[in-house]
């Protein structure tokens, strides 16, 4: 509250009245969310460098957009958003997910999945499929020009989607623009290309910590 207190919330439901209930409701929102927005932020500056078309293009937007307020950023940052779009698109933070079906599900090919069955699918392999996408491999924001139109429903899925779409969704977006604008509005990145990509390479691997899996991302000539 004003004061610096910790609010106090109450589930009415269930009658349990937590001490910190509010702020840690924000923290669990907020704090899973920094490590994947770390990544995609460092692949992504990754993808400018090797692609000078597209990073004239987003120095021109953030260098012109509208810093009065969040909102004016936000929708003065539209280039911008495409290029996060398609850097989750081609590098998702999530590579796969699982969901249990309610009934007995008949699809369209004979399969029959039972009642409480696991299905598994992978955001790698439906973002980068050729059924559903022009160019799956290039780098090309222009793609979601026309927002979600041209995207083949549950195809496209950073933030998962439906009922259980991230809740976080849209703060990850406007931090990623944020951070994509104190980058970028009074610096200029080092130019490492003779055309398009020239000798830079993205790798990434997996090793394992003791908190369990970490990715590192390295870029060399």
């Amino acid at each position: 509250d004003e004061n610096g207190k910790c609010l106090r919330s109450t589930d009415a439901s269930s009658g349990i009245n937590a001490e910190y209930g509010v702020p840690s409701r924000v923290a669990h929102t907020f704090h899973p969310s920094q490590d994947n927005m770390a990544k995609t932020l460092a692949i992504l500056m990754v993808r400018l460098i090797r692609e000078k078309r597209v990073y004239d293009k987003v120095c021109a937007e953030v260098r012109s957009a509208d810093m009065t307020t969040l909102q004016t950023m936000d929708k003065s940052l539209r280039y911008t958003e495409m290029v996060i779009l398609e850097c989750l698109r081609l590098h998702p933070t999530l590579m796969r997910g699982i969901r249990q079906t309610n009934e007995e599900v008949q699809l369209s090919n004979g399969l029959t999945i039972p009642k409480k069955g696991m299905i598994f699918f992978g955001q790698l392999v439906l973002h980068k499929h050729p059924k559903f996408w022009k160019r799956p491999l290039d780098f090309w924001p222009e793609r979601f020009e026309s927002g979600s139109k041209d995207i083949t429903p549950f195809t496209y899925l950073p933030f998962i989607a439906g009922p259980r779409v991230c809740m976080g969704k849209h703060l990850a977006m406007l931090s990623m623009k944020m951070s994509i604008v104190y980058s970028l509005k009074t610096s200029t990145w080092p130019r490492p290309w003779r055309g398009e990509g020239y000798g830079l390479r993205l790798q990434v691997h997996h090793s394992k910590t003791n908190q369990g899996k970490q990715r590192h991302l390295h870029t060399g000539r």
